[in-house]
């Protein structure tokens, strides 16, 4: 197949960019091939793009279980912002928490934004609240980290503070490699996830599917934090995308 070269004006436009002074002229509009060719490798090159950002999220998220170092830095982390007066979180410390290794989920696949957020104690555990919301609903999030050298032996229910059983709640069956989902009959807004190193609580009046996509995807975030094995040292952005590519691939497990 003979596909005709783009010509000089079309490229000059393309690495110019927008807003680089006067218009030229129109190209010839290229062959219907020449079309299809340069529509698939954009399509090509936007799926590459959004195939190596999903591997590297997924490969930041596979850091389990916690070396003592990162653990230590966690919680160095909560400590500073907890020191802190304001009762609210900013973005700036959300942000921070994030890079000392807290998840601090937005679900913002599902549509959900940061209304709110602070940090909390659970049983003498540090824990961060946040406050989500799409349109009228809202959801409340509790993160629940063991304090250093511990591990969540004891699963506890953040909203009252007891252990899960005491609180009403079971233990779902499900897979080795997803976190362990604890559910109440008599509380249908609320669901705890819990893996070693974590424990999310969530407590909604919204419809139940919303709580059950919410219970989904953080299932499937933690999902891929058990399926690879964390890493000796700091890990480069190529490690990352490695570890989540072998995620999205299914090596290690089933989500």
């Amino acid at each position: 197949m003979n596909i005709p070269a783009p010509g000089e004006d079309l490229a000059r436009r393309i690495v110019a960019g927008p807003g680089s002074g006067t218009v030229p002229p129109e190209p010839a509009a290229p062959s219907r091939p020449g079309r299809y060719v340069l529509a698939f490798g954009s399509v090509l090159t936007l799926v590459s793009g959004f195939v190596l950002a999903g591997a590297y999220v997924l490969g930041t998220l596979a850091d389990e279980p916690l070396t003592a170092p990162q653990q230590a830095h966690l919680l160095a982390g909560w400590n500073d912002i907890a020191e802190e007066p304001e009762d609210e979180l900013s973005s700036e410390e959300l942000a921070e928490l994030r890079n000392s290794g807290w998840s601090c989920p937005e679900l913002a696949e599902l549509g959900f934004t940061v209304e709110s957020a602070r940090t909390e104690t659970v049983a003498g555990r540090p824990a961060v609240a946040l406050v989500l919301v799409r349109g009228e609903e809202k959801i409340l999030l509790y993160e629940q980290r063991p304090w250093q050298g511990g591990k969540n032996n004891e699963v506890l229910h953040a909203v009252s503070g007891r252990p899960v059983a005491e609180a009403g709640f079971t233990a779902q069956e499900g897979t080795p490699t997803a976190p362990r989902i604890w559910q109440a009959p008599s509380r249908p807004g609320e669901a705890v996830l819990s893996t070693g190193n974590v424990t999310y609580t969530l407590a909604s009046s919204a419809p139940a599917e919303t709580m059950t996509g919410a219970v989904s995807e953080l299932s499937l975030s933690e999902s891929a934090r058990l399926l690879v094995p964390a890493s000796d040292g700091e890990d480069t952005a190529v490690q990352r995308i490695l570890r989540g590519l072998s995620v999205l691939a299914g090596a290690g497990g089933s989500l």
